[in-house]
């Protein structure tokens, strides 16, 4: 289907920022989609996401009410719950990304993020790190997260809202580590996993010039500088994480999910 197609391109521009192409994409599949599809559905839940990241809530929050509502079109019970779980899930990886976005904040600093992050490869577990980048996500993520869960949950029926996945709040810092890396690796999976780049190559190669160079530190700590993330322990704990996982583990299993759910796919 043309449509679907455009969506995944307008998707692949979001992922990259280019959100004034990907919003104009996003409203004309919606324009010419019934609002009963699963396509319109897609449509406007990434097109949230979109005005989620240019901190527009009130238009964010208007298409996540509409997004939820088209799910209440789905009859499967599975089908639900599937959608609820990767919808909501995703809107919570951009909460805390849109909470760690300070464009008035000074770039990182490569030699800064770099000699944290070996401190934490030399002293912490896996474990540990995705504990401590839980207690460094701010304020402003955490009570984005809230609102964001309760405009989604506002619009369900008591019977859907058994079908969500527990919350992520401050309490729980592993887990909220876990999908700050998440929602992060949307930011840097690219710069560090494209084939064509010298940085992949070497680092699927085992050479130690990726770490001699800061590579790895270098390529996050600039993509995170594109979207205004200035959080240096945080961009050292993602580096940190990466060497840990290593180039198969990072760039092969944890790379990101596209929102659209095809419909073969049942997890």
């Amino acid at each position: 289907m043309v449509l679907q197609a455009k969506n995944w391109l307008y998707e692949t521009a979001m992922e990259s920022n280019s959100l004034t192409f990907a919003k104009m994409g996003f409203e004309g599949t919606i324009q010419k989609s019934s609002p009963k599809t699963r396509l319109n559905l897609e449509a406007t839940f990434l097109l949230a996401i979109c005005y989620l990241r240019e901190q527009n809530l009130e238009k964010a929050r208007e298409l996540i009410i509409k997004a939820v509502d088209n799910i209440n079109n789905i009859k499967s019970d599975e089908r639900r719950k599937q959608f609820h779980r990767r919808l909501l899930e995703r809107l919570e990886d951009e909460s805390i990304l849109v909470g760690l976005i300070d464009k008035s904040a000074s770039p990182l600093d490569l030699a800064e993020v770099d000699k944290e992050a070996v401190k934490l490869i030399m002293n912490m577990t896996e474990r540990q790190i995705l504990i401590g980048m839980g207690k460094a996500i701010p304020q402003k993520s955490i009570d984005l997260l809230s609102e964001v869960r309760n405009t989604y949950t506002l619009r369900l029926p008591a019977s859907d809202r058994k079908l969500l996945p527990p919350p992520l709040t401050e309490d729980t810092k592993e887990e909220l580590g876990k999908r700050a890396n998440s929602a992060l690796k949307r930011v840097a999976w690219r710069a560090l996993c494209n084939p064509e780049s010298d940085v992949y190559k070497a680092w699927t190669q085992g050479l130690s010039v990726v770490y001699d160079k800061k590579y790895i530190a270098g390529a996050i700590a600039a993509s995170f500088n594109s979207f205004s993330i200035s959080a240096t322990m945080i961009a050292a704990s993602a580096t940190a994480l990466a060497i840990k996982f290593g180039a198969e583990v990072f760039c092969e299993a944890f790379s990101p999910n596209s929102m659209m759910i095809d419909r073969h796919d049942k997890s």
